[in-house]
This record gives structure tokens, C-alpha cells and sequence, in this order.
């Protein structure tokens, strides 16, 4: 069974890559953060990136009673603890509150720690407990056994704490208690998902850097050139915080190895200084062209070098430093552009949409725009409301509870693994038969009893960009199934990715067969499952529809196509007007041969167009898929919503194509391969 770690200040900028390693090496997680000077945002992007759940607790440090909740829920082996107020100068204008959070908030938990017989711990502590080292000879790079005298309360703070984990070992010696003293961390995570997000001015070197480079700040300030280093700029030791992160492990790992207790300090830096003019170089570099800077008188407190001597670390915690400060550039700047407001997007916010106020799995995901709103959750990765013109025009539940009732008709969720029916809940693959749960008389509906619309999605990553002149935002949600889930075959990740604008939302699917999956094929056929209403009442009646075709799959008494195409009652491709006597439960043929496995980089067609007189409001929906069901509602049967309260278009592959020879190509996938396809809602 897996340790479970807590992360106090999990959601910082180096306690979220420390998450990230801990669950790469098969521990879990659990996070305490009051987010005082981080954000959520961070948690839900480690999901993202690790496909793991990780326990978050909103929890201020020196809040003893609700950490005593936190370590009485889970079986917790250690303690990293990052969870600190951290800025230099800030801390010698409010000295007060960084002794009060920063030795306060260690108190507390060490207390809560003592409680619970917990008695390893990680520290995370600075090589601000050294002040100036180049006051001693033969200091420079520092060693362990410098001696200490931090010149600023930040650092004090740090110094103090030290020397409390001291004082407990000395009273307890089973406490197995690592010192880690870090230097200057810098970079991003290589998937750009991930990095620093300073709030206010950046007080390190390239945070700065990396906004001048955007065009959020006019110019670097370089404070002075006439230091005795080669280009005349102060030295420092540069690590990049994915190594920083490692170094934790290591310490993790060396104390769990123990026999018994243990107090002992190490340094994690790379070793080798770098002067400012270097870091600036390499960022340029990584940028592709000179930014601005200007030389500006030295620095009070700044001193030549500090540059680790990380030999203890590289030889006891077999650790060092592996990634350049070039890497370091190259990811910071890929985090940049991608997020170049970090986590701070000025037209979206989130809450938790849960009973459960501490439950952040289920958040509730809004952005908005002048006369445009669109809000998701992540039960489902549904579509929960979208507003034009203040008229909500798709069905959902302002309440998270009413979304788990056995009434609700899917209302905005993602579809999967396989949208609407397999025939008789079986089906062939490699000459082995899947037999599935049935859950519409004897066969399968959109992926069973415990399809997509039920599991809770990782993510959103947000972002926002600009594209002639239009606010873009993305939101981006995933989750993995595994082999043999509802009956299904194969590891599957899927990824579902919204695209808004002031006007539209635009859907990507994407349902990749993992490589190490166990099975050689499965299937796939995703949907997004929204019910539309642009009347501004609660009937649909009266909307008047027109679609690209009037080409149905014939089906039999148990709604399972036949394998032909056949004309509807109606022609729809002329306009039609919904109504008690005029509705549809059909999958509509877009392109009759059908289509390959990813659809993506076709065309989008328009292949409905609907009105409503009541409204100035025109709906149009594309999509690259082979056909689309059109569904108006008429069993529509939950509390607050009669039939025909709204119509669904599913963009998907022919219903059952697996049970037809001529189809089933468009939903194998093969190990290594993705499903794909896209599809667009535009109110105008």
C-alpha cells in the first residue's frame, strides 16, 4: 500500500512540482494550503498532468483543530512542509506576520505531527539561513558548516525553525527530521502546465525577465555591474525546480531507509554559479530576441556569490542536479506563452459546486463576456449553463445533487466510453465477445451504468489568448478509464476540450488507447450530451429547425439500426418547426461513408440551424463527425423540466457501428491511437 505524504503548501510553486514527484513515485498525496499566496489552480494541474487524485484541505497552518481533521482522515507516514510566507523584502516590512505565520503555522503543526505520532519530516529551509557567507574564508561555495546569521526576517524565520526540529530531536530521537537549504530555484515544468505565478511584482530574476519578455513589465533592472565576476554581475547558484523537486524525494527516501531517528541538513543546489548577465543570456536565447534592461546602482544586502556546495546531498541522498539553467529558460518560457497571466484569468472564476464545501473535485468552472457566459463542471466535464443575452439557453441543475439522480437525462455531460446504443450489450473484438450491463431494456446506452457522465474529470487547465482581436478562452478536462471499467476493454485517456468565445463554444474529443494498454483494440465514440433551449420559455414548442440532411439510419423496434439509410417523416432540411406533433429521436447521416477513427482536421459542416420567435437568438451547430442524433426531448421527465424542455444534437458515429461490419471502423482504436473529433455551438 502506498505512504500517504501531507504537503503543507502543496499548491506553492515548489511544493506543486514536489506532488507531482512524490506521486511519480508511487506515494500519495494529501495537501494542506490556505492559498494565501497560491492557488487551487496548481492542485487541479498536477491531477491534470499525473492522472491521480490528490486530497486538498483549505486549511490555514496554525488552524490546529482542522489540521487534527486532516491527519485524523488519513494514514499519514511524513511531512513536507513548504507552507510559509517567503518574500525578502516583504518580510522586513511586516516582520510580525512572517513570525507569526512561518513559526507559528510550524508550531502548530509539529504539534498536530506529535499528536498523531508522526515523527518524519522534511523541511523545506533556505540558504537565506546563511546571510552573507563571504564574510568567512573558504565559505564560498557553502558548505553545511557555514555558520549562520540570516540578515533579514524571512530567513530568521527559517533559522528559528531549524532550530526547533532540533530541539525536538534532542528531546525525541526517533524524529527522523532532513534540513533541505535551496538556493535560487527557477523554471517551469517541462509541460508547460506548471510554473511560477508570482502575484504582484516578481521578486526573482526570471519570473521578472519572463514578464518584460511578454510585454507585462518595461525592462529589467540589473542592480549593479561592478562585482568581481566575470561580466561584473553578482553569482548565484541557479537549480531548476524540477531537480529541486527530486531533491525532496531523495530526502523522503533517505529517511524512510532509516533504522532510526535522525537531524541532518543538506544542500540542494547544482554546485556552479551563474551571474545575472549569464541567466539573462540563456533567457534570451530561449526567447529569440534581446530584451530591455538597464544597470542600476547595487542592491543593499547583495553580495558577490552564493553558490552551494552540494557534495553532501550528491553523496549521502545519491542526488544531484541534472537539468541546465538552458532547460530552465526553455521551460519557463513555455509556461509564459502559455499562460502568460499564470493562473489569473481576468474573465473566469470557479467555486466548489458540491453539497460537500471541501470537496473539490466538483468545481464549477464560469467565464464571461459582455453579453455571453458559459459555465462547466468537472462531474462529467458537463456543460452546465450557457447564458446569451441573459436567456440560459441549455437545460441543467443549478443544484450538484440533482446531476446523480437516476431522472437526470444527461443533461450537458460528456458521453462515453461508446454515445448511444450497443446492440444488446455486446459486441466483438480479435474474435473475443465484450458482454456489457445493459441499461435500456437489453441494451447499452451511452457506456452504461457507470459511464463518463459519472466520473469526475481532471483539470480544467484554463488558459486565455487572443485571436484577431477576439478573448479566447480554452478549458481543458481529462480522465483515464481503465481496462475492463463498465465492461469495456482497453486503458483509455480521455480529454475533452472547450474553446469560447463571445459567441461560441467549441468542443474537442479526444479518447487515446494508452501504449501500455493491456488489449490491442477497443472502442470509442464520444459526445457531448447538451439539451438546447433558445425559446425563453420552458418549451422548446415553436422553434423552427433546418439540418444539412434529411438521411435517418432506419432502426428496428429496438432502436438498432438496420443498415440502411432511409428519409424521415419530415424533411428537416427545410425549416420545421418542433412541436407535440413534430419531434425526432433520429441519427442523421452527414456523410454516408462514414468516417476514419479521427475526425479532426476535417471541416466543420453546419448541420443544424434552429430559431425561435420569442428570441433574437439564431443556434448553429458543426461538427466533423459522419452523423448526429437529433433528440427533441419528448422523455424528458425531472423535477423542473417537462418534455421537449430542450432538443440534443449528439455529433457521434452511426449508433452500434460496432455491430456492422461496414462501420465498425470508425470506432476501433487500436493501442497507440486516438478517437477523435470536434464539434461547435454558436448563438448569433
Amino acid at each position: 500500500m502506498s505512504e500517504y505524504i501531507l504537503v503543507t503548501g502543496g499548491a506553492g510553486y515548489i511544493g506543486s512540482h514536489t506532488v507531482i514527484e512524490l506521486i511519480n513515485n508511487g506515494y500519495k498525496v494529501v495537501v494542506v494550503d490556505n492559498l494565501c499566496n497560491s492557488s487551487y489552480d496548481a492542485i487541479a494541474r498536477v491531477e491534470f498532468i499525473t492522472k491521480q487524485k490528490v486530497d486538498f484541505f483549505d486549511v490555514d497552518l496554525r488552524d490546529l483543530e482542522s489540521l487534527n481533521k486532516v491527519f485524523d482522515k488519513f494514514p499519514i507516514k511524513g511531512v513536507i512542509h513548504f507552507a510559509a510566507l517567503k518574500a525578502v523584502g516583504e518580510s522586513t516590512k511586516i516582520p510580525l506576520a512572517y513570525y507569526d505565520n512561518n513559526i507559528g503555522g510550524t508550531i502548530t503543526l509539529l504539534t498536530a505531527m506529535q499528536k498523531h505520532e508522526v515523527k518524519t519530516i522534511v523541511f523545506s529551509s533556505s540558504a537565506t539561513v546563511y546571510g552573507d557567507a563571504t564574510r568567512f574564508e573558504n565559505m564560498i561555495p557553502i558548505p553545511e558548516h557555514c555558520p549562520n546569521d540570516p540578515t533579514n526576517p524571512y530567513g530568521k524565520t527559517k533559522f528559528m525553525i531549524e532550530h526547533i526540529l532540533k530541539d525536538i530531536y534532542g528531546a525525541d530521537n526517533q524524529w527522523q527530521t532532513a534540513i533541505l537549504r535551496y538556493f535560487n530555484p527557477i523554471g517551469a515544468h517541462p509541460s508547460g502546465l506548471l510554473g511560477e505565478d508570482p502575484l504582484g511584482i516578481p521578486n526573482n530574476l526570471l519570473p521578472y525577465l519572463a514578464q518584460v519578455a511578454i510585454g507585462r513589465r518595461e525592462k529589467l533592472s540589473i542592480f549593479g555591474n561592478d562585482y568581481d565576476s566575470h561580466d561584473g554581475t553578482p553569482i548565484r547558484d541557479y537549480i531548476h525546480v524540477v531537480d529541486l523537486a527530486k531533491g525532496h524525494i531523495a530526502a523522503l527516501n533517505y529517511l524512510k531507509n532509516l533504522n532510526g531517528g535522525l537531524y541532518r541538513e543538506w544542500n540542494l543546489g547544482t554546485g556552479n554559479g551563474s551571474t545575472v548577465f549569464d541567466v539573462y543570456h540563456a533567457f534570451c536565447k530561449a526567447v529569440g530576441k534581446e530584451l530591455p534592461y538597464e544597470v542600476v546602482g547595487r542592491r543593499g544586502g547583495d553580495v558577490l556569490n552564493l553558490t552551494a556546495n552540494a557534495t553532501r546531498a550528491n553523496t549521502e541522498l545519491k542526488w544531484e542536479a541534472k537539468l541546465t539553467i538552458e532547460d530552465a529558460c526553455k521551460d519557463l518560457w513555455k509556461w509564459t506563452t502559455e499562460n502568460p497571466f499564470g493562473f489569473n484569468i481576468d474573465n473566469y472564476e470557479w467555486k466548489v459546486f458540491s453539497d460537500d464545501k471541501e470537496d473539490y473535485r466538483n468545481r464549477l468552472h464560469t467565464v464571461k463576456y459582455d453579453n455571453f457566459e458559459v459555465s462547466f463542471a468537472n462531474r462529467g466535464a458537463i456543460i452546465q449553463k450557457i447564458v446569451k443575452n441573459g436567456i440560459n439557453v441549455v437545460c441543467g441543475f443549478d443544484e450538484p445533487s440533482r446531476y446523480i439522480e437516476k431522472s437526470n437525462p444527461f443533461f450537458g455531460t460528456t458521453v462515453g466510453r461508446v454515445a448511444n446504443r450497443i446492440g444488446h450489450s455486446k459486441f466483438e473484438l480479435n474474435g473475443k465477445t465484450y458482454t456489457l450491463e445493459s441499461n435500456e431494456s437489453s441494451n447499452t446506452l451511452h457506456g452504461g451504468l457507470d459511464g463518463y457522465d459519472k466520473q469526475y474529470f481532471f483539470g480544467p487547465v484554463a488558459k486565455q489568448f487572443k485571436k484577431d482581436d477576439k478573448i479566447i478562452n480554452t478549458f481543458e478536462f481529462n480522465y483515464v478509464d481503465k481496462d475492463g471499467h463498465n465492461g469495456f476493454p482497453g486503458d483509455v485517456e480521455c480529454t475533452i476540450k472547450y474553446t469560447v468565445d463571445d459567441s461560441s463554444v467549441a468542443i474537442e474529443f479526444v479518447g487515446e488507447h494508452l501504449k501500455d494498454s493491456p488489449v490491442e483494440e477497443t472502442i470509442i465514440n464520444l459526445t457531448n450530451h447538451s439539451y438546447f433551449n433558445i425559446s425563453n420559455t420552458k418549451s422548446t414548442d415553436g422553434t423552427v429547425i433546418k439540418a444539412i440532411t434529411n438521411k435517418q439510419l432506419e432502426v428496428n423496434d429496438e432502436l438498432l439500426p438496420t443498415g440502411k439509410f432511409v428519409p424521415t417523416h419530415t424533411d428537416i432540411t427545410k425549416p420545421t418547426t418542433l412541436s407535440a406533433d413534430c419531434a425526432f429521436d433520429y441519427c442523421f447521416v452527414v456523410d454516408g461513408n462514414g468516417s476514419g477513427i479521427d475526425t479532426r482536421d476535417s471541416e466543420l459542416k453546419q448541420v443544424i440551424e434552429a430559431t425561435h420567435p420569442n428570441s433574437n437568438i439564431k443556434f448553429i451547430a458543426e461538427t466533423t463527425d459522419p452523423s448526429f442524433q437529433l433528440y427533441t426531448g419528448i422523455g424528458i421527465n425531472t423535477p423542473g423540466f417537462e418534455p421537449r424542455s430542450g432538443f440534443c444534437i449528439e455529433n457521434a458515429r452511426f449508433v452500434d457501428a460496432i455491430n456492422h461490419k461496414e462501420w465498425a471502423n470508425q470506432v476501433i482504436v487500436k493501442k497507440g491511437q486516438s478517437y477523435g473529433s470536434k464539434v461547435k455551438y454558436s448563438f448569433v
